[in-house]
């Protein structure tokens, strides 16, 4: 009997962290970019649950989870960037009142 294992690839190198992907991004364009992006990505999400909602009125294809699992994935993700607006909001408000 002769049984084939899998083979084990090597370790992927050159990938970023988190931080350090925020951290380019934040050299590279500034933090408007990187807002720029969260916005773009949550209205991603928000066009693609409304695609859905149509998708299960429209369609014999009634696919209800997926639907649902966009629809609050979008939900949360715009929670989410507008929470980051307000804190950059308010630090840019502390920022101001500060005296020189």
């Amino acid at each position: 009997m002769n049984i084939k294992l899998p083979s084990i690839s090597p370790p992927v190198t050159g990938l970023k962290t988190g931080i350090e992907s925020q951290n380019q991004n934040l050299e590279s364009g500034g933090l408007s970019r990187t807002f720029e992006k969260l916005l773009q990505d949550v209205n991603q999400q928000q066009l693609t649950a409304e695609a859905k909602q149509v998708e299960l009125l429209v369609t014999e294809n009634k696919d209800i989870h997926g639907t649902m699992l966009a629809l609050e994935k979008a939900d949360l993700s715009m929670r989410l960037m507008l929470q980051i607006r307000n804190k950059l909001v308010s630090a840019y408000e502390e920022v101001m009142r500060m005296q020189v």
